[in-house]
């Protein structure tokens, strides 16, 4: 009698342990869009997260501090990252998803095809061809759903820089559309590359700006500030770096149209939830 007791206890521990996970599980994948900015120092992370599904936008340099990150946000029984994209292959990019890669089954990665010369690159392609990872070429026009938000790629196009020793020229321009709610993510892009962008007649407005390659002063012209008119301004940016990021004429634009600064460095992870 005394055994069966014990299974008896043993079944309802169960019951109720599955109860609990199956909760859980349920309020996941129920929860609100987030759109979160990493705070992974001096690099570029931005996590889109609805429920269970997930879209990642470059991965910092390091892969322990971007695991880190992302352990804070994705439920520990969740493995599987639908998209990750790279805006470009420098290292303060891409230099965290090589252990991105190794943790999480990812369904697919976009990129935009472009050289790259640096030894984290060829790592991170070679663990894409290894793990048989969908890849596909990011370029303007694709559109990628999550749920009832869409992330447009509006840069760049078929005809790239493609200078493997300055990989900024071709970071992918994304825009994620939720509502009334517009990101917009530029990863490095430079100023040098604005009439391309210009010219190819895509609509900048958004409420919400990434700006572009960390505050450098050579990256967020007056005229592509005047097209965008956002509220908000988002700088993924380490403490004391070495670069000077950002740059101070930089913050005097964004200051001198009352646009809101939000900085990594100084606040950590940004959080946006709808």
């Amino acid at each position: 009698m005394k055994h069966k007791k014990y299974i008896y206890i043993l079944i309802a521990g169960l019951l109720a342990l599955s109860l609990i996970l199956a909760a859980i599980i349920f309020s996941s994948r129920n929860q609100k869009l987030k759109v979160i900015f990493l705070d992974v120092g001096q690099g570029d992370a931005i996590l889109i997260e609805k429920g269970t599904n997930q879209i990642l936008i470059d991965g910092g340099a390091s892969s322990q501090k971007e695991l880190e990150e992302l352990g804070k946000y994705i439920p520990f029984w969740d493995r599987e990252i639908e998209t990750v994209i790279v805006t470009h292959p420098d290292q303060d990019h891409i230099g965290g998803l090589i252990g991105v890669l190794k943790s999480y089954r990812v369904c697919s990665e976009v990129d935009n095809f472009a050289d790259g010369d640096s030894e984290a690159y060829k790592n991170y392609l070679q663990l894409i061809s290894d793990k048989k990872i969908e890849r596909l070429r990011g370029e303007g026009g694709m559109n990628i759903k999550l749920d009832d938000a869409t992330l447009s790629l509006l840069y760049p196009g078929t005809d790239l820089v493609n200078n493997s020793k300055d990989t900024n020229a071709d970071s992918i321009v994304a825009k994620l559309t939720t509502g009334q709610n517009i990101f917009l993510f530029t990863g490095d892009f430079p100023t040098t590359q604005d009439a391309r962008i210009f010219a190819s007649g895509v609509d900048l407005s958004a409420t919400v700006l990434k700006v572009a390659h960390h505050g450098s002063k050579y990256a967020t012209s007056d005229e592509f500030l005047d097209r965008v008119k956002p509220r908000e301004a988002i700088i993924s940016v380490g403490a004391n770096n070495r670069y000077g990021h950002p740059a101070p004429e930089v913050l005097d634009k964004l200051k001198a149209r009352g646009i809101l600064i939000k900085r990594t460095d100084q606040v950590g992870d940004i959080v946006y939830n709808f």
